[in-house]
């Protein structure tokens, strides 16, 4: 009973409910076979028509007759089509019309703002991130299409799609590349041992080829000689700036380097650059003597450019363009080398030797020459530049040289002035100094003068050239002193007379100090004959000055207006004249003598008060 008047109730309070229900189920059972075969406008005909059915049939419960009135008043007045100005039927259809046309904007739109550091691992993720988000983006067409529009290089028409995307990426974005991010990881951190080996072929094109431990330089020797500034002490400096280990070998000819792949990488790219840099040219010497290898490779080690002999006469200098300084001062050394041959053969060389002891003398023998020897000659001061670097040696008495009267006693030997020894040139013939010192020079004349000086010092001799000093002599055992001239001469011993101060007056300081800046250009005689050379003597005299305890120095104490007038002057002294040199050997004394007689006349003198 309560079940039906439920139902009752339900129906007369809710009838609209059960028409519309009705009526939808209505809507639905019509359109379903006209959907299937229409176009979009007569599926909206339909819909609109079963909507106002719909409504005609909510008006009343269940007649007929008020749904026939409802299909004649929509009929007179159509509702609105609401597919007609959809949106997304709209916006459906641009891309249908666009799907073939592309633009830099469709790209634009996928660019980030920024990236992460290439330092930092977020920048490796957000690489391959956008790689793919592009490759999903766009098919390998577009991308094709897309790399033509920003004009930058495309990777090749048969390249992936992914390579496409890398070179959007870099090329037209501006990313840092990845491969090369990576390589810089890999080479900072990673440590590698390389050798540089150097051939020699002249003329040939640089190549540069490396392994995993190894690396060759085809270049000229002047070229690794420079790169290691010839005697090696740039090695230290690229070390220190590229944080390497770098070693040097003659044995093959090669740089040991060791250390980070990008530090490798540098010294390779220093090495390269540094050879396009050098420049060469060809010295003519003066004379038809070759200077020796050894001598050519002190002048590179002095000025820095890298000489050697080239054919008959020539020099062949290979320097820096960005030094030229280098390559004048090589010159001038070159000109000094060939002036010093042309002349250290025409100087007169003698010897001189204490007068023998009498039998019945009761002067200790250690007093008069027995034998003589070669002693290595090691001095306080640097040696000239040009001397062999096999050494320097002196001829000295064997005999007590250890002891303190190892020396000849010229109080009782008479010494050079009483003229009791014997006097002896290289042909072991008695001479006479002053007849050799005066010989080669001319007559004197008015408005000349003649200076005659004695200069204390050693005469050594020099051996034939070798690659490494030694302090073993070149000739061994005791020799008589005409013996050792015969060797000197035979053998065309170079020698060199270097001054030295004597060891009485090395403490003593001189009263009234003087600063002496002289300039010699000596002319060599054509004929290479042993006469007097002719001097041009430049000499500038600066004012005297008093050294103080402290090393300042300090204007000289004004004893009279006249020392004081002398002090405070600038003196300039030309002069030009003919000079006679005579070097006398005494081995039997700690130094020898070299007499010199400049026979000259003034050129122009000039004082200023300083």
């Amino acid at each position: 009973m309560s079940v039906t008047l439920l139902r009752v109730f339900k129906r007369q309070l809710c009838p609209r409910l059960r028409c519309t229900l009705s009526s939808t189920r209505h809507i639905r059972s019509a359109s379903i076979p006209t959907a299937a075969h229409s176009t979009p406008k007569s599926i909206s005909s339909n819909v609109t028509l079963n909507a106002s059915s719909s409504d005609t049939s909510s008006d009343t419960i269940p007649g007929v007759k008020k749904s026939e009135k409802g299909k004649a008043k929509s009929k007179k007045a159509p509702s609105r089509n609401m597919l007609e100005d959809s949106k997304i039927l709209n916006y459906l259809a641009e891309i249908a019309e666009s799907r073939h046309s592309l633009t830099l904007e469709d790209i634009g739109r996928l660019r980030p703002e920024r990236h992460s550091s290439p330092e930092t691992s977020q920048y490796e993720e957000e690489y391959n991130a956008l790689v793919d988000k592009l490759c999903r983006s766009f098919s390998r067409k577009q991308l094709t299409n897309l790399v033509e529009m920003l004009e930058i290089e495309g990777p090749g028409g048969h390249a992936a799609k992914q390579l496409f995307a890398i070179q959007i990426i870099e090329g037209s974005w501006g990313w840092p590349s990845l491969t090369d991010v990576q390589a810089k990881k890999r080479d900072w951190s990673e440590t590698r041992s390389e050798l540089i080996f150097f051939s020699h072929p002249y003329g040939s094109t640089p190549i540069i080829s490396h392994s995993w431990k190894r690396l060759v330089i085809s270049c000229r020797i002047s070229d690794q000689l420079l790169i290691r500034k010839i005697d090696g002490s740039n090695l230290h400096a690229l070390s220190r700036k590229y944080n390497i280990h770098i070693g040097f070998s003659t044995n093959p000819l090669s740089l040991n380097v060791e250390g980070l792949r990008g530090a490798l990488k540098q010294i390779r790219e220093h090495i390269t650059s540094f050879k396009e840099d050098i420049e060469e040219e060809f010295y003519a010497l003066t004379s038809d003597q070759p200077i020796p290898t050894e001598l050519l490779q002190r002048i590179s080690r002095l000025s820095g450019v890298f000489t050697e002999r080239f054919g008959e006469g020539k020099i062949r200098l290979s320097y820096l363009r960005s030094d030229v300084q280098a390559a004048f001062i090589a010159k001038r050394l070159i000109t000094h080398v060939v002036c010093e041959m042309e002349t250290k053969s025409r100087g007169t060389i003698l010897a001189h030797i204490p007068p023998n002891a009498p039998l019945s003398s009761s002067v200790p023998l250690s007093l008069f020459p027995h034998h003589y020897a070669l002693y290595p000659f090691v001095s306080s001061r640097s040696l000239p530049w040009n001397i062999n670097a096999s050494g320097a040696f002196r001829a000295r008495k064997v005999a007590e040289w250890i002891g303190s009267n190892s020396t000849e006693d010229v109080q009782k030997s008479g010494g050079l002035e009483l003229g009791r020894g014997r006097t002896l040139d290289m042909e072991e013939n008695p001479a006479d100094i002053r007849q050799q010192l005066f010989q080669a020079l001319p007559e004197p004349s008015e408005g000349r003068s003649r200076d005659i000086l004695a200069t204390v010092g050693h005469i050594l001799l020099i051996p034939p050239p070798s690659d490494l000093s030694s302090l073993r002599p070149p000739i061994d055992g005791t020799w008589s002193i005409f013996k050792l001239l015969k060797w000197i001469r035979e053998e065309h011993i170079d020698r060199l007379f270097m001054p030295s101060i004597p060891s009485p007056i090395l403490q003593s300081s001189p009263l009234r100090p003087r600063l002496l800046h002289r300039l010699i250009y000596e002319a060599s005689p054509a004929d290479n004959s042993k006469g007097a050379t002719r001097v041009l003597e430049l000499e500038i005299v600066l004012p005297s000055e008093t050294v103080n305890e402290g090393g300042a120095s300090e204007p000289a104490p004004e004893d009279s207006t006249k020392s004081s007038h002398l002090d405070s002057t600038l003196y300039h002294v030309c002069r030009v004249g003919d000079r006679s040199v005579v070097d006398l050997m005494l081995p039997d004394r700690a130094m020898d003598i070299r007499f010199s007689v400049f026979d000259s006349q003034l050129a122009f003198l000039s004082a200023r008060r300083h």
